[in-house]
């Protein structure tokens, strides 16, 4: 590992449909051992449901609210201050159901989840067939597994959008 500071606008940014992830600290800088990402999650809105096999998750509500659903556990108001533990191979989604965008700071242990949010972003601006396949495929070769009936549930029971 180097030491080094990354300004804020030097910081490298995703987007990924309206929800914005911003990091300077990857897999790259950490020798592997972790990635922390700030993401924005714009007022009524989810973000994909899913599940890690192979990294632990932990989350910081910086700014605003957020809803969770953990395994089988739903919490609608998580305040900012308020701290998420989302283990491997436990199912997970995070929503925003407030007028105003929430910000949240994401440690993903191990490093390197940045690399598909990387490779994912192109592929959400496509359409057609071979979509769906291309997105299944980098879900599969960065062990993601995605919920889809989690998020008809959710965008229904909250008025959520992706």
């Amino acid at each position: 590992m180097i030491p080094k500071v990354t300004l804020a606008d030097d910081s490298n940014r995703i987007q990924l449909y309206d929800v914005l992830f911003r990091y300077a600290v990857g897999a790259a800088e950490s020798n592997g051992a972790l990635s922390m990402l700030e993401v924005t999650v714009p007022a009524r809105t989810l973000i994909k449901p899913h599940m890690h096999t192979r990294e632990d998750e932990f989350t910081l509500v910086l700014d605003g609210s957020v809803s969770a659903r953990l395994g089988d556990e739903v919490v609608e108001t998580i305040p900012a201050g308020s701290w998420l533990v989302k283990p491997r191979a436990i199912p997970h989604a995070m929503w925003n159901v407030t007028p105003a965008p929430a910000r949240i700071l994401e440690v993903v242990m191990p490093g390197g989840l940045e690399r598909y949010f990387e490779q994912i972003a192109p592929v959400l601006m496509e359409h057609g067939p071979d979509w769906t396949r291309r997105y299944d495929a980098l879900a599969e070769e960065f062990g993601l597994t995605i919920l889809n009936d989690w998020t008809d549930e959710l965008k229904e029971r909250y008025g959520v959008t992706l």
